[in-house]
């Protein structure tokens, strides 16, 4: 990841915010590469990190895999 170190609790954090989701809806290997790979900063994987939080219903994320990698897009493109 270019912006935050590989040693960062944040990196640490998306990788198993990453998991979790895949446990409950599996996601393709090339969609949680492409994830860990936008979500280079530490704003971007809070951004996700309240998208993925705002879609929880009864504890589980309630989307698809298209919608939580748009998410994740939308998430890198933010700007403060």
């Amino acid at each position: 990841m270019v912006g935050v170190d590989k040693s960062s609790p944040y990196r640490k954090a998306l990788i198993e915010l990453i998991c979790s989701i895949n446990n409950e809806i599996p996601l393709e290997e090339k969609n949680q590469v492409l994830m860990v790979m936008i979500l280079d900063t530490e704003e971007k994987i809070s951004n996700f990190n309240g998208w993925v939080k705002k879609n929880l219903k009864d504890g589980k994320l309630e989307a698809t895999e298209e919608e939580i990698v748009r998410a994740a897009v939308k998430a890198s493109k933010m700007e403060t």
